[in-house]
């Protein structure tokens, strides 16, 4: 799905890639984001040429599980802030990158979250807003033999217990009783 005139490279070319667009007068870093796909992460960088106004993407793939490309904060400042986002976004680790400090998430507990895999325990301890099921907006009556539903983004054996294959509710795991 890359675009046309787009520069697709292998991740040990990325950086290589960027300095070859700097030496062609693309000096003006505009985006660095990131795609989870699944099995591999793309990753998109935009440049542009302030005086022809000509912009320039490069595109590189890592697999999800061992995430690593080479930092490009060296040639573009603005590199360094889309490099720590993705970090903690989706666990993509770039060598080279000096600033290293928590951007938006205090702590690196649990999977980075915008990746697909990623359970959002948030949701799945919690109560969740809204009528999920058809007693939840206060009407009498439904079918109380109806598995309940877990929000958008919980696993469906994510509060299962393990020793009796019970499921667990908010309640159980909010120390709560119920």
């Amino acid at each position: 799905m890359t675009p046309p005139g787009a520069h697709v490279v292998a991740p040990g070319e990325w950086q290589q890639a960027a300095a070859s667009l700097t030496a062609e007068g693309f000096h003006l870093f505009d985006f660095l984001t990131a795609v989870d796909r699944g099995p591999s992460i793309d990753i998109v960088v935009r440049v542009m040429n302030p005086s022809t106004k000509a912009a320039a993407m490069v595109w590189t793939n890592v697999p999800s599980d061992a995430a690593e490309l080479d930092s490009l904060s060296e040639q573009y400042l603005g590199a360094t802030w889309c490099e720590r986002e993705i970090g903690e976004m989706f666990g993509v680790n770039f060598i080279g990158l000096a600033d290293r400090r928590p951007l938006l998430l205090r702590s690196r507990l649990g999977d980075p979250p915008l990746l697909k895999g990623s359970t959002l325990v948030a949701r799945a301890v919690r109560e969740w807003p809204g009528a999920a099921q058809a007693t939840d907006d206060g009407r009498q009556g439904g079918n109380p033999s109806r598995r309940r539903q877990l929000p958008p983004g919980v696993p469906d054996d994510f509060l299962r217990d393990t020793g009796d294959s019970r499921e667990q509710g908010a309640d159980e795991q909010s120390g709560g009783t119920g």
